[in-house]
This record gives C-alpha cells, sequence and structure tokens, in this order.
C-alpha cells in the first residue's frame, strides 16, 4: 500500500512540475516553440499535451500498441 502511495505522490509531482514548466514557457513566450530546435509546436500537439515541450520531430515515439485478438463470439 505504502508503494503504491509513494508511486501515485511521485506521478503528481511530475503532472505539476511539467504544469508549473508550462506556465513559465507561457508567461516568457516560449511555450509554441520546442525545446530542442525552437521550431514551433502545433496547436493540435499542445491540444492533446498542453505540457508538451518539443515538436512532433523531437517527440519520443509511441510504440504501437499490441492488436487484441478476436474475441469468440457465443452462439
Amino acid at each position: 500500500m505504502e508503494e503504491r502511495y509513494e508511486s501515485d505522490l511521485a506521478q503528481s509531482t511530475r503532472v505539476l512540475n511539467d504544469v508549473d514548466r508550462a506556465l513559465d514557457r507561457l508567461s516568457d513566450g516560449t511555450y509554441h516553440s520546442c525545446e530542442a530546435c525552437g521550431e514551433p509546436i502545433s496547436d493540435a500537439a499542445l491540444a492533446a499535451d498542453p505540457t508538451r515541450r518539443v515538436c512532433d520531430q523531437h517527440a519520443a515515439p509511441v510504440p504501437p500498441t499490441a492488436p487484441v485478438p478476436d474475441m469468440p463470439t457465443a452462439d
């Protein structure tokens, strides 16, 4: 139970830090700019993740999801 609490606390701290960084970037005028190259981050990407700090080119690739096996139907 304590491990779960510590894990949740760590995750919450990361999220709050990400939000603080996004607010700082909003204040200093760099919110829409990639931290890696300075190119714009798309509005769609920021709408999907308002704390995003890099453009599509510098974002970590998302691994493909495993296909869901066909479920047998009840006849």
